[in-house]
């Protein structure tokens, strides 16, 4: 079971980050993988997942609440930017490497033996 625990154990880079914060992204995270066909990679995916949530809500702070985006290139004289669009539909998972995981996850559960 996703435990706040299991998730400071899996991931001790949030070992100060609040309880009930945690808490609150598992549910989340729990509320959008079926249990049933995550089978034994359940548990993981909640919580690379829940990661992910509070990195991209400390990165959605950091930014005063704006959007977030890949830079895809910079220029300092002239002053420059350039924003990648996000791949897979608009997702943001590969924009931390907890979602990163989550997606590899995702096409481990999704990959299986077809019987006709």
């Amino acid at each position: 079971m996703p435990t706040i625990e299991a998730f400071k154990g899996r991931y001790p880079e949030f070992e100060r980050a609040d309880d009930n914060t945690i808490g609150f992204f598992i549910e989340d995270a729990k509320q959008e993988i079926d249990e049933r066909q995550w089978r034994h990679l359940y548990c993981r995916g909640v919580l690379a997942l829940t990661a992910h949530f509070i990195a991209m809500r400390k990165r959605v702070s950091e930014n005063a609440g704006g959007p977030i985006a890949l830079l895809a290139s910079e220029s300092v004289g002239e002053l420059s930017a350039s924003y990648a669009i996000p791949p897979n539909g608009g997702e943001a998972y590969h924009l931390t490497a907890y979602g990163q995981e989550y997606l590899r996850l995702r096409n481990l559960v999704g990959v299986g033996v077809m019987v006709v």
